[in-house]
């Protein structure tokens, strides 16, 4: 009897000791570098080409929400660069 349950206890620790190192690969997995750009603000400068009007951060979420361009065409999307966040 003594020797089932050891044996349980054994495998149970095996058990999660797997499961632990599973969830340090899972978490050393995830992106190194966070998200620079706070909300509301966004990466690209989105452009309405018809219309020809640029949109960025709210405006851009706005407009999104309105249903987009004119006439169903596409924003056309360009890198902002990476954001200079000072505290001044």
């Amino acid at each position: 009897m003594a020797k089932k349950t050891l044996q349980g206890i054994v495998m149970l620790f095996s058990e999660l000791v797997v499961l632990y190192v599973i969830m340090l690969l899972v978490s050393s997995c995830g992106s190194a570098v966070k998200d620079q750009w706070p909300y509301p603000m966004t990466p690209f400068f989105a452009e309405c080409e018809y219309e020809g009007k640029v949109f960025v951060d709210k405006a851009y979420i706005d407009r999104k929400r309105a249903g987009g361009c004119k006439r169903g065409k596409p924003f056309k999307y360009y890198d902002r660069g990476e954001p200079v966040l000072t505290n001044d």
